[in-house]
């Protein structure tokens, strides 16, 4: 089977206002030595760039993720900065892998 290409995949993600995005931008985890406006990890340890948000283009893009239905939580507790390949992976309810930091890159690594 092939690997499905980015085209394959919907536009899964709402379009938020700028205070909303800067706000899950902040909740995102910052890294000693790097500037946190903009390096940071998302909470599976892979390296986001602020500039790269909805980016599904380059290894750093992020998008929003919604976990209101995993954390119980609702409105702006319930968003997460997600590197966009694992957004899709939350999305797909995919447990089989995770993109995560190696060193200065991000890699995939199976679970």
């Amino acid at each position: 089977m092939p690997t499905p290409t980015l085209a394959a995949f919907p536009k899964l993600e709402q379009d938020y206002p700028r205070e909303v995005i800067e706000r899950v931008w902040q909740s995102a985890q910052t890294v000693t030595g790097n500037d946190p406006d903009l390096w940071r990890k998302d909470e599976r340890g892979a390296w986001i760039h602020r500039a790269s948000y909805r980016d599904r283009h380059n290894e750093f893009g992020w998008e929003i993720a919604d976990c209101a239905f995993t954390q119980g939580s609702f409105g702006i507790a319930a968003l997460r900065a997600m590197q966009w390949q694992n957004h899709l992976d939350f999305l797909m309810a995919s447990r089989q892998s995770v993109v995560t930091a190696d060193g200065l890159r991000n890699a995939r690594r199976l679970l």
